[in-house]
């Protein structure tokens, strides 16, 4: 038995793959849902974030729940770390990169993956990484942003929103409760029921 146990907290080749699978559904499904909302500046900038939060928790939650080990909510950052690099510049990578590494130290502990308020916490980090990555690029890389070609208009709308503190107040605030949203209902509609089936533990 002890062998057993040492065995299933090893990460796997399966768990590999159940991650790189959600996290490319994730993926499809949160540019699915910003082409669809792309036509309002003011919701991709304000809200985003706080609707890609309600929507991807589900995926995020089980994906987390199934492996049950060490290691979904750094990987998933990670991947968004590239994508971000390869679509904005070099200079977000750090950004998001630095996010994955405080949601999975977040999630220290023993069977943290199997505990939907610590999977929630993760989720919250990870979710306002990227509800802030908007502002970053005003607050910190705003050289490194202009170099990438960005129009000037939009640059004097991010600055608009992303200094204003009553923008910045409710892009997170919605955020952190969309997230907390996701993650309650997944645990009421989905997680529940593939534990009955038993195939999250």
């Amino acid at each position: 038995m002890g062998k057993e146990t040492m065995v299933s907290s090893k990460f796997s080749v399966k768990d590999a793959a159940t991650i790189g699978i959600f996290c490319a559904v994730m993926f499809v499904v949160f540019m699915a849902y910003s082409m669809a909302t792309g036509a309002s500046l003011f919701y991709s900038m304000i809200f985003n974030a706080a609707g890609a939060a309600l929507i991807l928790a589900p995926f995020y939650v089980y994906m987390c729940m199934k492996v049950g080990k060490h290691g979904p909510a750094l990987i998933y950052n990670i991947m968004w770390a590239i994508i971000a690099g390869l679509m904005m510049g070099p200079f977000m990578i750090p950004w998001f990169l630095g996010g994955g590494i405080i949601a999975e130290l977040s999630m220290c502990g023993k069977d943290a993956y199997h505990d939907i308020k610590r999977v929630a916490v993760s989720w919250v980090i990870t979710a306002l990484v990227r509800a802030a990555h908007g502002m970053s690029e005003i607050w910190f890389f705003k050289d490194a942003f202009l170099a990438t070609g960005v129009s000037e208009a939009q640059v004097q709308m991010q600055t608009q929103f992303y200094t204003d503190p009553k923008y910045i107040l409710l892009s997170l605030g919605v955020t952190v409760i969309m997230a907390i949203l996701g993650c309650v209902i997944s645990n009421s509609l989905i997680v529940k029921h593939f534990r009955k089936s038993g195939a999250i533990r």
